[in-house]
């Protein structure tokens, strides 16, 4: 139909430029009428003339009459009594064609067309346009599998406004999937650190400009690791999962909530990374309102996690940083809400601590210490000391304990208290015990090849090494090094240590005790370990921890159970070992207690290789010759 349009409009220009020059021809005959003119006239006479009507279909002469005659037609002009007074048709017609007005005329209704005729291609070619974006649009819209109802008009704007409202919902949704996806942890479904850093930032500058107060809460959660390590990661996935539902619920029960209106997102929750999470007040109008929080957090997180058939409980630290008291930037934030949060694990985990000036100097401190302790294991810097463990009955010689000792050029001796921790926590304990293990054995070799064969070197070891180590064939490794015998060797391990300890553990620990070498469980009394467990250990001698002997002759509650230790690893076949024993007092009641042997002050300070030697093996070459041992004298 469309097509036809144009056709249609040229026969009506047609018919209409025809109608004007047959109402100008008819005006050009009533002015030959009037006016002499320069066309020529010719007279026919009636009664030998017959007039016609101008044919229907030639639309410039209807209405007139025509007196055709062999060299022309001619147009009747008028008629008087006698004659047909008449005009020839073409000259006339030619005349009235080239009158001004009908020039004029041609000349408006060209230009009109062309008017038409250039918005008829504009018409057209916007359809075309409109017919090629519908197709685009729909390509897009298979591509997306998305639908849309048909239209009436498949390529009109209706559709192509249809197409286009139907791509816009999608884009919105789309950039809104994004948004989300960019910012969103994939497992909690919280906004990650670095979306949460954002927004603590926004808040801050608007806690500026209205002198408010705001506070961020670093939770980390206490024994998560142990969680991952016995049920699997999946496991511990899903207790993060729940961990974020509960502080989200926390936020939701305080009023805290921060929903973002383009990702539908929590903003002031947040999961920094694997068990760590952190939650930010905004608009603190109350100092007391965040300890308050705290304790929620700590409740909610204290409660039975229950997944299956399991049961698991943990808890967690929390360390409080306040704006702008503490920091003004959001990373300065979260770093002191770090460092409190430390402190709360170092003074018993399950606990809150707000950040005071005083951690960060520890915390700067640690930093020092942990750089300077890569220092010393690349310049070896360490030395070892050796601490003796005498039998009660005769002071004779048990083991010797192996301690690492730095005395660094600026700080002077560094407690192991301080720096071991650090060594444990950087995975720097791997280095440092590698040298302890390989030095003890070699300082153990040389003494045992001068007569000491009866006497065992002690060396701790820790649950890094246990995990990060292939503990047998470390050991054997070292022995073959050394050429020391596994009979003088005893590893001691800490209570806590064996509690978390793997079956694959415990089988190497067993694989080196069935190669002669002592198993010592130590620290025992503070991993609050069941007695029963002890028989299925393997383990030779039980160290009870020095704060039980402090308290023996205080407490009838810890002289109960050093009896009780006592009497269990008599039964057990095991040797129990006093550490701590300072005073003659303590070493009188752990000797009617039946335990074996002793270590302490009492018999002596940690003494150097140089000093082991000329105690033991230049003042006591008879003992030596005879019994492989000797006494260590306590007096002195």
């Amino acid at each position: 139909m469309n097509k036809l349009k144009p056709l249609g409009f040229i026969f009506l220009i047609i018919v209409l430029f025809c109608f004007c020059i047959n109402i100008e021809l008819t005006n050009q005959i009533n002015r030959i009428n009037l006016f002499q003119t320069n066309i020529d006239i010719r007279s026919f006479e009636i009664t030998n003339t017959s007039l016609d009507m101008a044919p229907w279909y030639n639309p410039i002469l209807n209405g007139h009459y025509i007196i055709e005659q062999p060299t022309a037609d001619f147009l009747l002009i008028k008629t008087t009594d006698t004659q047909f007074v008449a005009a020839d048709s073409n000259k006339l017609i030619m005349m009235t064609l080239s009158s001004p007005m009908n020039f004029l005329f041609l000349c408006i209704l060209i230009f009109g067309s062309g008017i038409y005729l250039r918005r008829e291609r504009r018409k057209r070619h916007y359809k075309n346009q409109i017919a090629e974006l519908n197709r685009q649009a729909n390509s897009l819209l298979t591509a997306f599998n998305l639908q849309v109802t048909p239209p009436e008009n498949p390529l009109g704007v209706s559709s192509l406004s249809q197409s286009i409202n139907s791509l816009n919902s999608h884009v919105v949704n789309y950039v809104k999937q994004t948004q989300t996806s960019i910012c969103q942890d994939k497992l909690t479904q919280l906004i990650d650190r670095h979306a949460y850093i954002e927004h603590i930032d926004r808040q801050i500058n608007h806690a500026n400009q209205e002198d408010l107060k705001c506070a961020l809460l670093f939770i980390d959660l206490d024994g998560f690791k142990q969680v991952n390590d016995s049920f699997g990661h999946s496991f511990g996935d899903e207790i993060l999962v729940q961990v974020a539902s509960r502080l989200a619920n926390v936020l939701r029960h305080h009023k805290l909530s921060n929903i973002n209106s383009a990702n539908q997102l929590e903003q002031n929750l947040s999961r920094l990374g694997g068990d760590e999470f952190s939650i930010f007040i905004e608009l603190l109008d109350d100092s007391d309102r965040v300890v308050e929080i705290a304790k929620h957090v700590l409740s909610e997180l204290e409660k039975d996690f229950v997944l299956g058939n399991k049961i698991v409980k943990i808890s967690a630290s929390i360390g409080i940083a306040a704006y702008p008291e503490s920091a003004s930037t959001p990373q300065a934030l979260l770093q002191l809400a770090d460092v409190a949060m430390y402190r709360a694990k170092s003074d018993g985990k399950g606990i809150f601590k707000v950040y005071s000036p005083e951690m960060g100097n520890k915390m700067r401190r640690y930093h020092y210490l942990l750089e300077e302790l890569r220092l010393a294991l690349a310049c070896k810097d360490f030395y070892l000391s050796f601490q003796p463990i005498v039998h009660v009955e005769d002071c004779m010689i048990d083991y010797f304990e192996a301690l690492a000792r730095w005395d660094h050029p600026v700080e002077g001796m560094i407690p192991p208290s301080e720096f071991i921790p650090i060594a444990e926590e950087s995975n720097l304990i791997l280095e440092l015990g590698d040298w302890i293990m390989l030095e003890s054995c070699r300082q153990m070799a040389a003494w045992h090849n001068a007569g000491m064969r009866k006497v065992k070197i002690s060396v701790n070891v820790s649950g890094i090494q246990l995990k990060h180590r292939d503990i047998y064939d470390w050991i054997m490794k070292k022995l073959k090094k050394t050429g020391l015998p596994a009979t003088s060797l005893m590893l001691e391990i800490t209570e806590s240590t064996f509690i978390q300890a793997s079956p694959k553990i415990i089988k190497e620990l067993t694989r080196l005790r069935e190669e002669g070498i002592t198993i010592a469980i130590d620290d025992f009394g503070t991993g609050f370990s069941s007695l029963s467990t002890l028989a299925d250990l393997p383990i030779d001698v039980i160290k009870i921890d020095r704060s039980f002997i402090a308290q023996a002759n205080k407490s009838q509650k810890y002289n109960d159970i050093l009896n009780t230790i006592s009497e269990l690893g008599q039964k057990l076949g095991l040797k129990i070992v006093a550490e701590g024993v300072e005073e003659i007092g303590q070493f009188e009641l752990v000797k009617k207690m039946g335990v074996s042997s002793v270590q302490g002050y009492l018999v002596s300070r940690p003494e150097s290789s140089a000093n082991v030697g000329n105690k033991v093996l230049r003042n006591n070459t008879s003992n030596l010759s005879a019994s492989g041992t000797s006494a260590w004298d306590i007096v002195s």
